[in-house]
């Protein structure tokens, strides 16, 4: 196997405080990588900030842009360790003249993207960063670019892996000072992760007997487990608990390959054991509960017992995060039905002002009802102003009401349930506890950056977002992003086919995952609502996907809120308005 390696550090960005570890870490990287045979320069390349050089995006590109066009590799290591930021749970790799210039950034997402299209078999990426809320540092308007070619015109993806020094939650969660932040980074998860890929940790080594009984292996999957046990005892040991955020997560596809390759050493033979089950994490604690809800019917309390049983009382903080959060979408509100069969209810927020075209009468109820009569569409996107001076648009479905919920100022949950007058709503009603539950703890799985889905459960959540002839229209955006990160864009497109079947049209995010907006822009006759990503992690694939945008979306897009669901300030509503008002939009 021909393997080849990016090694990047930045220790001092912009006018934030240095780090002490980036720089070196990424040369410790770039060393362990020619020990396993990559060759200086042609098949390791190390790119870093040290004598004061400047790493800007068109360095990485081009670095990459060689290994692909040269003899061709099977597997590409990038490595990173600086500064970022998470933007709209999606993490951006800061540069040296970040964040002052908003484009000296690596668009991590957009990368991992465009990376399963490059034609290399297998890419890793190893993200070390030292994160900070992006109001920490003024970055708010950072836009990373991508460092793959987008030039593919293939529909046949490779396994792309990704491993995080800490998950991508609500960037509340962010540590605010970067002081803080900077004096606390000591390259602690890049420790770790090169005490496994040199041979220091028996537990990241694959268990199954090697087909070459030379060389023991370090597997992807090992390796994740490894990292999520091995990281939180480095932070408690080093003191560091509550000053840096090192929660480790990871996305593994190719969980059978090996990431490194160390001799055996004479006949000596060191034991390898199976991993023990990593500790507690937010991502775990997530899935846990995500997997009983999909299995059984219990209220969320016993869901999270049910699903963490075994795990034992640590858990109970990450727990409570969670189906915390789900325990304040769950409960239904508001009416069940207008009589026109079509409406938005809100809580959380009070309506100020609405808009639509394609409508034949549109009526503010108070502050948190909209009540919409059609005209011809089945589905068209209302445009909402709020009482804290923000604005959305949704997609409001006829025979459904779509009920927003928002929660400390964020649009945390859009759920659509039939109207009670409804052809579709007695079949639904059968399986509406499982669903609103689902629902729930997805959304709020979602808003911590840990929605994950594997083989076993996928085809189960596909079935349970069913009923009859109709398909849950806010679990199929939920599943379409967890399907994502599996790389099936088939159980996306199947999805997508469902609602337009079922309601005459297609929500934006399922076009975008399932790789149907390709050089695309997307127009009313297209039947695709809104004309945008629902969730806000979509934005970060709109250039990887080269999408056409409509050029009011390149104007509001630095007017985004930190928000789950697409939020933007009161400065996009007349625009907004503008653009659905002229017809350009659904």
């Amino acid at each position: 196997m021909v393997r080849a390696g990016i090694f990047i550090g930045v220790d001092q960005t912009g006018n934030l405080q240095k780090l002490k570890d980036a720089a070196a870490g990424a040369q410790r990287m770039h060393a362990w990588a020619i020990a396993q045979g990559m060759v200086d320069q042609t098949h390791a390349r190390l790119i870093t900030d040290r004598g004061g050089k400047t790493v800007d995006p068109n360095k990485i590109y081009d670095a990459i842009k060689e290994i692909i066009d040269g003899p061709g590799v099977d597997q590409l290591i990038v490595y990173f360790a600086g500064h970022g930021v998470n933007i709209n749970r999606g993490e951006q790799w800061l540069l040296t003249e970040a964040p002052v210039r908003t484009n000296a950034a690596v668009n991590l997402k957009g990368s991992v993207d465009l990376a399963q299209y490059s034609g290399i078999k297998h890419v890793v990426f190893f993200s070390d960063a030292c994160r900070v809320a992006p109001d920490g540092i003024q970055a708010g308007n950072v836009r990373g670019t991508e460092i793959f070619p987008n030039d593919s015109s293939s529909d046949v993806s490779n396994p792309v892996d990704q491993f995080f020094a800490c998950g991508l939650g609500k960037t509340a969660a962010e540590l605010k000072d970067p002081a803080v932040a900077a004096g606390n980074f000591s390259a602690l998860y890049t420790d770790a992760l090169l005490a496994a890929l040199e041979g220091d940790a028996s537990e990241a080594f694959n268990p199954e007997p090697p087909t070459d009984p030379n060389w023991r292996y370090v597997g992807t999957a090992t390796l994740r487990d490894y990292l999520a046990k091995e990281v939180p005892k480095r932070v408690i040991s080093k003191k560091l608990t509550g000053k840096v955020n090192q929660n480790p997560d990871a996305i593994v596809i190719a969980s059978r390959n090996w990431i490194s390759r160390l001799p055996r050493g004479g006949t000596s033979s060191i034991p390898v054991f199976a991993p023990s089950p990593p500790p507690p994490t937010l991502q775990n604690v997530a899935s846990a509960l995500v997997n009983s809800t999909i299995a059984g019917v219990a209220p969320i309390e016993r869901t999270a017992t049910r699903g963490l049983k075994g795990v034992g009382t640590p858990a109970t903080d990450l727990e409570r995060e969670i189906f915390d959060a789900a325990k304040v979408i769950e409960p239904p509100f508001g009416p069940d039905h207008f009589e026109t069969e079509w409406g938005i209810k809100v809580r959380g927020a009070r309506v100020t002002d609405v808009f639509a075209s394609r409508v034949a009468n549109l009526e503010r109820l108070g502050e948190h009802l909209v009540r919409i009569q059609r005209k011809n569409e089945s589905s068209v996107s209302v445009l909402l102003h709020f009482d804290n001076d923000t604005c959305a648009v949704v997609p409001a479905i006829h025979g459904y009401l779509a009920a927003l919920t928002f929660e400390e100022g964020e649009l945390v949950d859009v759920a659509y349930e039939p109207a009670t007058t409804n052809h579709r709503w007695r079949p639904y009603q059968q399986k509406m506890e499982k669903l609103r539950r689902l629902r729930a703890v997805i959304a709020a799985a979602t808003g911590n950056g840990y929605f994950r889905l594997d083989e076993a459960n996928a085809f189960s959540l596909a079935r349970q977002m069913q009923y009859e002839k109709s398909i849950d229209p806010t679990l199929s955006v939920y599943a379409a992003y967890a399907y994502y990160d599996l790389q099936r864009k088939d159980i996306i497109r199947e999805m997508a086919g469902y609602l337009q079947r079922d309601i005459n049209a297609t929500l934006f995010d399922l076009m975008l995952l399932g790789r149907r907006l390709v050089d695309r822009e997307v127009k009313p006759q297209d039947h695709i609502v809104p004309f945008f990503p629902l969730l806000s992690q979509g934005w970060a694939l709109l250039d990887s996907n080269r999408v056409k945008r409509h050029p009011v979306l390149r104007k509001i897009e630095s007017k985004m809120k930190s928000s789950l669901w697409t939020l933007f300030d009161g400065g996009a509503f007349a625009p907004l308005k503008e653009t659905i008002e002229r017809g350009d939009a659904l």
